[in-house]
């Protein structure tokens, strides 16, 4: 058998290194989508958004810390640690080329729509269309976070869904986690849902706009949501992150 060299040899071990580590993600974004979606809402969906009585804040609070504190686990990759993300300047001064952000000046008259975690910003992970990639989301994210090896945004929506022939209507909850690579390239779009087991009352499978029913109809859907993710949602993650 030949000798193998020094050099050779150093590569080998720096191949087997490389694979050896495990890579690590910058989650940048989780937030809830205020809008609810579903046939026939139309300015329905606008007016209850805009009702500050309807609060998903809770939920995504609650939804985030089971995604990074139990599900993460199961992921073939490490969430880089919050405070390393929200403490970077360059991040806590992003603004979304995609996304306004209606928290601030004239955007408020439209409303907030989105319940985002405290401290992150928010940034859009889907289709960035034909936007040259300066200016996309994904891009300029991971030029803030260059050691990252993926760039992951994670959201989350709703929409009603007609029961009992038009009389009562469901709610759907959908999670959507959106992987980038380092260089920017799309690794996976994951979209899971959940169905609620409760429904209230409507007319044309549209619901009566009534928050103290519409709330708990949401947390309910969330909650059937992470029930249907437990061992499923890391084999998937799992299976689609080839990066």
């Amino acid at each position: 058998m030949k000798k193998i060299t020094l050099p050779i040899l150093i590569i080998l071990l720096a191949v087997a290194a490389s694979f050896g580590q495990e890579k690590r993600v910058a989650l940048v974004t989780f937030f809830g989508d205020k809008k609810i979606g579903g046939t026939g809402m139309g300015t329905l969906g606008e007016s209850l958004m805009k009702n500050p009585a309807f609060n998903l804040q809770p939920l995504v609070d609650k939804a985030y810390e089971r995604f990074v504190n139990e599900f993460a686990k199961d992921f073939p990759f490490k969430l880089i640690d919050k405070n390393e993300i929200t403490s970077n300047p360059q991040y806590q001064s992003f603004q979304s080329g995609m996304m306004p952000d209606t928290s601030k000046n004239v955007n408020k008259w439209y409303g907030v729509q989105y319940a985002v975690i405290k401290d992150m910003i928010w940034a859009y992970g889907d289709n960035q269309g034909l936007l040259k990639e300066e200016k996309r989301d994904p891009c300029n994210l991971a030029k803030i976070f260059p050691d990252a090896d993926g760039i992951l945004f994670v959201t989350m929506d709703y929409e009603f869904e007609s029961r009992a022939m038009g009389f009562a209507a469901g709610a759907k909850a959908y999670l959507n986690m959106f992987l980038y690579d380092k260089k920017c390239d799309k690794v996976f779009r994951i979209r899971e849902q959940g169905i609620s087991k409760g429904k209230v009352p409507a007319a044309a499978g549209i619901p009566i706009m009534n928050v103290e029913k519409i709330q708990p109809l949401c947390q309910d859907a969330t909650e059937q949501l992470f029930e249907e993710l437990k061992g499923k949602l890391g084999k998937i993650v799992k299976k689609s992150a080839k990066f």
